[in-house]
Parts: C-alpha cells; sequence; structure tokens
C-alpha cells in the first residue's frame, strides 16, 4: 500500500517538473488574484513586492529627511538619501525582539524616532501627512455615526 502511494507522489512530481520545463503551468494552479484596492497614500513596498499600509507617525518629526539610520547596512545615511522601498522598511512596523522569556523589549528611543521619521518622510512626499497619532480610516468608517454611549457597571445593575 505505501509503494503505491509512493510511486503515485513520484508520478505527480515527475509530471510537475514536465511541466515546469516547458514552461506550461497547470490551469488550476495559475490563478491570478483578484486586484486588491488599495489608497496609495497608505501604499508601500514590502519584500513581497505587495503593498502594505504605512501608518501615519505616532509623533511628527521637525526635520525627518536629516535623522539617520542608526544601524545595519545603511547606518549613518539620512533618511532623504533612502529610495522609497528602504524608506518604506524604515516605516513598517518590525518584528519585536524577544527576551530569554519570550517578552518582547521595550521600543529605544532611538527606534521610535526612526520609525517616526520614516513615517513622517514618507508621508510628507505624498502629501499625506496627517496629525500625529492619527490613524487612517476605512471608507466605510468615513461616515459610521458614533458609537452610543454605554451605561457603567454601577448603573446596569438592577438593585
Amino acid at each position: 500500500m505505501n509503494e503505491d502511494l509512493l510511486k503515485a507522489i513520484h508520478q505527480e512530481l515527475v509530471a510537475i517538473r514536465q511541466l515546469l520545463a516547458d514552461g506550461k503551468a497547470a490551469p488550476a494552479a495559475r490563478s491570478t488574484p483578484a486586484p486588491r484596492a488599495s489608497a496609495p497614500t497608505t501604499s508601500a513596498f514590502t519584500s513581497s513586492g505587495g503593498d502594505a499600509p504605512i501608518p501615519q507617525p505616532t509623533e511628527i518629526i521637525a526635520n525627518p529627511g536629516d535623522v539617520q539610520v542608526h544601524f545595519g547596512k545603511n547606518n549613518g545615511v539620512a533618511l532623504s538619501k533612502l529610495g522609497e522601498r528602504s524608506l518604506s522598511w524604515y516605516a513598517q512596523e518590525q518584528a519585536p525582539r524577544l527576551d530569554s522569556t519570550g517578552n518582547p523589549y521595550p521600543a529605544r528611543p532611538q527606534e521610535t524616532t526612526l520609525r517616526n521619521a520614516a513615517r513622517t518622510l514618507w508621508h510628507q512626499n505624498r502629501g499625506t501627512l496627517g496629525a500625529a497619532g492619527e490613524t487612517a480610516k476605512l471608507p466605510s468608517e468615513a461616515f459610521a455615526e458614533p458609537a452610543a454611549a454605554h451605561p457603567s457597571d454601577e448603573e446596569a445593575l438592577p438593585f
């Protein structure tokens, strides 16, 4: 039984390899995803080539292009000298570094400044800079009515 299964898997792999070598793809495997609607004010390049939102900065930096990267291959390079792809990477929220217990280290002030400067410069370049801490609203949220006030727990008690 296992031998038959292995032969079937082998035949399938040979067929796939042949299709790839011929430059053809199986119709079901080559489906194109529907294009995503993306607001131009929040798009950025990612390493996978897709679009990712660039959040508004939590603090607007006065001269964001003068802020220098403090690590990696761009150490000492001002944000204004970076390309669009690199700038968008520094503007993205990065995965936190974890300590030995699995808890994230708090962000250092220089990391927060770099991220806010990159976000400020990104949105300044596109004319989409909002107030500090402002988040972009989805079109469905733009006309939403404010949430009704909820009574406090004490007011909800029947006695």
